[in-house]
């Protein structure tokens, strides 16, 4: 059981792009939802170009996804939010995680949106998933991630 007064507040931290295109993103959270959620919003602040005018976020695109374990959760919705990404470019302001379960065999299912004014202004070269990402949990840290990005 996890002593949620030690755990940190949510939240994530990115590196730069290196000269060959690679970047990395911790997040952290006191449960898997809101780890994952601190996650995409790295991976958002990482492959969506903002746009610098106010956008209207009433709309939203759904993003899910499965795996056996948490890391493999957490790559199956980087895998959607980056689709999205990729449609929509920086038109996507934010991402929420609505839920996510256990499946009967195990593993993870997990769902949300990405927020943003949703218009077709795709930014071309999107990140791919470099590597499977990694999750540990424990007392002190809570749920952590730990992903790479990879940038053509």
């Amino acid at each position: 059981m996890i002593d949620r007064e030690e755990v940190p507040a949510p939240g994530f931290s990115t590196s730069p792009w290196s000269p060959e295109g690679i970047a990395t993103l911790h997040a952290a959270g006191g449960d898997m939802r809101s780890a994952l959620e601190a996650g995409l919003r790295a991976v958002l602040a990482l492959a969506a170009a903002p746009v610098h005018t106010p956008l209207d976020t009433g709309r939203s695109a759904p993003i899910r996804g499965e795996g056996d374990d948490l890391g493999s959760l957490f790559a199956d919705l980087i895998q959607d939010l980056l689709g999205q990404i990729e449609f929509f470019g920086g038109s996507l302001q934010d991402v929420a995680v609505d839920g996510v379960l256990r499946r009967g065999d195990g593993g993870y299912v997990g769902w949300g949106y990405a927020l943003g004014a949703l218009q077709d202004v795709s930014r071309g070269d999107v990140p791919r998933l470099l590597g499977t990402p990694t999750a540990s949990e424990s007392a002190t840290q809570g749920v952590v991630l730990h992903a790479t990005l990879h940038r053509p």
